[in-house]
Parts: structure tokens; sequence; C-alpha cells
């Protein structure tokens, strides 16, 4: 693949998004549990939830919903995490995104910074409401100078969705000073840098389609009606996250992938087999009619990622 085709076709894709986590270290209840166990102070760590309940757990299980059901699908892994120009502190790694994905990706992000500014919204509102609660529920561990003022608070919450061309490794030719042959070096690690990309897209996307059918197909095939809980069940929420992704893959491999034709087959394998499954409830049925319906959705599936492992894991994971 030409790396200006992946430049063209897909962008760089970033979300960074923080929270008050409400928690706060307390060395005077440390100095005081210390002596109550009998213990070292230094190797204990005592913190308190300031306001009396878990808003760290709250608002991440909000940021994971939004990873998990947007984000993710819709980009596959490009750098690792990175550090912010301005505050130098690790943020999340981009991720890319294939252009004609993009608009959707962005109005996603663009609905859930929306709901998570409302609840940001709710959450300082209520703030002074819950110090004045916590103090009943903290009793004597309450310290009213633990709190920032709910301006400071607010600040403390962040939902960035940013989104960045692919570079332009002509730039090589722009750096001052530098000998040709080192221009060409730079040009040429940055071609198989591109290489390499491809390369990990290919195989990431590959390898979380064949994990997902793989562990579907094993449910199907293990799930005994009658003793549900020895073979273990499988859940709709597995089917769709799979029609996620099997939607998703026609983009990945037209923009990142040059159009792979083990991959174009598999999608349309997959697409042929879920369309006979109208409605996962069926699969659970315990009479002869659902025992085949399960087995010929798991051999269809099976079947349908085959070429996927021949091609890149040698037959199989």
């Amino acid at each position: 693949m030409e790396k200006s085709t992946l430049q063209e076709t897909a962008v760089k894709v970033r979300l960074h998004a923080k929270f008050w986590s409400g928690i706060k270290a307390d060395k005077v209840l440390r100095g005081d549990l210390a002596e109550n166990v009998n213990a070292r102070e230094n190797y204990l760590h005592v913190s308190k939830h300031l306001l009396g309940r878990n808003c760290n757990k709250y608002f991440r299980r909000i940021l994971d919903k939004i990873r998990h059901e947007h984000y993710y699908p819709m980009t596959v892994p490009f750098l690792d995490n990175s550090t912010d120009d301005y505050t130098g502190k690790v943020v999340s790694g981009w991720r890319l995104c294939p252009s004609q994905k993009l608009d959707e990706l962005q109005s996603a992000m663009d609905e859930c910074k929306r709901k998570f500014e409302q609840e940001v919204e709710t959450f300082c509102k209520e703030y002074p409401k819950n110090i004045n609660e916590a103090k009943s529920k903290l009793g004597k561990a309450f310290n009213e100078c633990d709190y920032p003022n709910v301006e400071d608070v607010r600040e403390k919450f962040v939902f960035d969705f940013e989104i960045s061309l692919l570079g332009n490794e002509e730039g090589s030719e722009l750096i001052r000073g530098v000998s040709d042959s080192m221009k060409k070096r730079i040009k040429q690690q940055a071609e198989n840098n591109i290489k390499n990309n491809v390369k990990n897209i290919m195989i990431t996307t590959v390898d979380a389609l064949v994990e997902q059918v793989d562990h579907i197909a094993d449910k199907l095939k293990s799930y005994d009606p009658k003793n549900k809980q020895k073979s273990g069940s499988f859940h709709t929420s597995s089917f769709d996250k799979l029609r996620t992704a099997v939607d998703m893959l026609p983009a990945i491999n037209e923009d990142m992938l040059g159009n792979d034709p083990t991959i174009k087959q598999a999608h349309q394998s997959l697409v042929s087999v879920l369309a006979k499954i109208n409605s996962v409830d069926n699969l659970r049925d315990d009479s002869e009619l659902g025992s085949s319906k399960r087995e010929s959705v798991a051999k269809g599936l099976s079947r349908a990622i085959d070429p996927l492992k021949d091609e890149l894991f040698g037959g199989g994971k």
C-alpha cells in the first residue's frame, strides 16, 4: 500500500477525558489506623471518598461505556500513549479512523460530550449539598479543607476529541542542515513506519475479529439448554458487538488495508451467517431444531474466519 493512500483515507483521532475522583489520602487517619493495629505507618494507605460515595467509579463507568460503545469499535490502534503538548501529562494514544467513518464518529463523540457535560453540570450543582451530606457519612474523618471550590472541581473534568491528519513524510525535505543521505534515511524510516502500521492494523483487526467469532462459536457448541450453569450461556450483547465489528470491517479494509481479498471474503461470509439469525433467543431453543441452528451458526462462523487464520496465524491462533 502506498503511504499516500493511508494518508488520504484515514485520520488520527484521540479521546482525552478525565474527571475529579473525589478521593483523597488522609495521613492523619493513616496514623490513627497504624496506632490502632500496631503497624508501621508507611505500610498503610488510607483514603476517603470525600462525598461519601464513589463518584470516581461513576464517571469512570460513563467514560468506559463511551470508549467501548463508540470510540474503540470505530477506530484501530495506531500509537501508544503520548504526552500532552501543554500539560506534559500522559494522555490517550492516537488511533486511526477510516475517513468514510469519520463523520459518524464525530457525531457520536459530539453527543457523548454533550451527555458527559450534562453529567458534570448536575454533579457540580449538587456538589454543595453532597458536601453537607458527607459530614454525617464521614464523621470525624470530615475535613472542610479537603474540598476545592466548585469552579476548581469543574475544571478537573475534561472531554476532548481530537482529529489530526497523518504526517507528511516528505517533510524531511524541510529539515535544514541535514545531509541528503540523512533525509533519505528519514524518508525511508517513515515509509517503513507506515508499512508497519498497516501490518499492525491488519493483525489487530483480524485478531480481534477471530477472537470474537471463536468465543461465540465455542459458546454455541458447548451450550446445553438443560444444563445452562455447567455449559455456560451466550449473550445477545456478544452478537451485537460482533455485528458492529463486521459492519466496520469494510471501511477498515478499504481505507487502511488496500481491500485485502481474504478480509473481504470473510466479511461477506460473516454477513451471510449473521443474516440467518432472526433472533438470538431462537438459538437458545431446547428442541432438536434449536440444537441444529446452534450447530449450523457455529460452523458457519468458524468457516468464515478459517481463511483469516490460515493467512495471518498459520491455521489458528
